[in-house]
């Protein structure tokens, strides 16, 4: 999964401040449909209390490009993001992956721009 980040610290040297993450695209190696159904992907990301969701993309199977920005306020750089992929289904929805990322990477000098394996 592509993201980008911009870090902006609240108080300099005390790792805490906004985090705007840019949820890009990806490219998924596991395909939930069977025939010729394509998944409709959509991911939700957590951070302590935080919880938000892209849209999700219609038919995009494997290679969804969704370009959201959000902004989590980073309290602790220690602490995990929990980003899941999900597969939108009528009946139910299925999971396609999942990653685990420290606050601190995605802060680091300011922001970052990089491939997270899901």
């Amino acid at each position: 999964m592509h993201l980008i980040t911009k870090f902006t610290e609240s108080v300099p040297k005390f790792e805490h401040g906004d985090l705007e993450l840019t949820v890009i695209e990806a490219k998924l190696t596991r395909d939930t449909e069977l025939g010729f159904n394509k998944m409709d992907p959509f991911c939700r990301l957590e951070y302590r209390e935080q919880s938000f969701k892209t849209k999700v993309m219609q038919g995009a199977g494997k290679n969804p490009v969704w370009n959201e920005a959000f902004t989590f306020y980073v309290k602790y750089a220690g602490d995990d993001l929990r980003v899941y992929v999900i597969d939108e289904d009528t009946v139910s929805s299925d999971r396609i992956g999942e990653a685990t990322i420290k606050m601190a990477a995605l802060c680091l000098n300011g922001g970052i721009d990089e491939w997270f394996e899901i």
